[in-house]
């Protein structure tokens, strides 16, 4: 495999996130939006948590981390290599929602 998005594909079918994890992953989404201040009806906050799993999910998500992650550098251990690619996955994730 030549990159973190062929390595996914493989692993994991056409999605980054599982179809079971969607749902459980939606839910703790409007969990959380359920303890802030803000004024969200139960249906909007639904929506937006299944939005967020949509793009999170998407081809160009995953092209984009692909190509920001690269490979692990030499001396880059695998919790290393995880750490940096999930704070480049919240990144993209923050760009993505805050258009």
């Amino acid at each position: 495999m030549s990159n973190f998005k062929d390595f996914v594909k493989f692993r994991i079918g056409t999605k980054m996130i599982s179809s079971s994890s969607e749902q459980c992953l939606t839910t703790q989404i409007s969990g959380m939006l359920a303890t802030t201040d803000l004024s969200i009806s139960s249906n909007d906050k639904e929506k937006f948590s299944s939005e967020v799993v949509q793009v999170a999910n998407s081809d160009e998500v995953l092209t984009e981390l692909s190509e920001s992650i690269g490979e692990p550098t030499e001396n880059e251990s695998e919790d290393e290599f995880v750490e940096r690619a999930k704070s480049t996955f919240a990144k993209i994730l923050k760009n993505k929602l805050m258009k």
